[in-house]
């Protein structure tokens, strides 16, 4: 049996649609991956800057604003201060950011990479004893012998609406059939954290395949 984690990391920041100024029409911004920060007496201000992708007009993603030198993590400050790109990448990514800003996000043209690590079976969230309960005895799947099992832990860190379909099928080469009938047929199955095949994929989640 494999053990595997799945780490889904976008390679950028979804860009944000918005009316651009020096256009004079809705364009697309994207993440510069630097930060500015404005200190105002005893207080600081924190954003992303993006740029038009046609003029390069500079927009800010507000991060914090009006805080308190000491609100922040000295760590993080110096993050912000030396434009840290995963930094840049974690706020260019937080939904709950994209909302305050009214930021219109296009999360369907986000690429990804996926960094794959082989682990033994107790460095999984799933118990022994829960993984046992979910086991089915490889079967003759047509004219074929299930070979193998895989166990997945799937981790979307930072929480691409991408569905676990579409996940697998450029993984393995299959089509959006053959994973719906590996989900139906029980070589593909949802161990923790996820709805199905077809659903998108939480922060985390465990799935069972059985590989021919």
């Amino acid at each position: 049996m494999k053990i595997e984690k799945w780490a889904i990391v976008p390679k950028t920041a979804p860009a944000i649609i918005r009316n651009c100024p020096g256009c004079r029409r809705k364009t697309a911004f994207h993440s510069s991956e630097s930060f500015r920060m404005n200190a105002n007496g005893n207080k600081i201000d924190v954003w992303l800057i993006y740029r038009c992708e046609k003029c390069d007009f500079s927009w800010n993603l507000d991060i914090y604003t009006r805080i308190s030198p000491g609100f922040l993590d000295r760590r993080l400050y110096e993050r912000f201060q030396q434009n840290d790109r995963t930094t840049a990448l974690e706020y260019g990514c937080c939904k709950e950011i994209l909302s305050r800003n009214k930021a219109e996000a296009l999360w369907e043209q986000v690429e990804y990479d996926v960094e794959i690590t082989k682990l033994p079976l107790l460095q999984t969230q799933l118990s022994q004893k829960q993984y046992k309960k979910t086991q089915i005895s490889p079967t003759e799947c047509g004219q074929e012998f299930i070979k193998e099992k895989i166990l997945v832990t799937i981790y979307n860190q930072y929480g691409l609406p991408l569905r676990l379909d579409k996940l697998l099928c450029s993984h393995f080469g299959w089509s959006r059939k053959e994973a719906v009938k590996m989900e139906e047929e029980g070589f593909l199955r949802i161990l923790s954290g996820g709805k199905g095949c077809k659903a998108k994929i939480p922060k985390f989640m465990e799935i069972e395949i059985y590989e021919s």
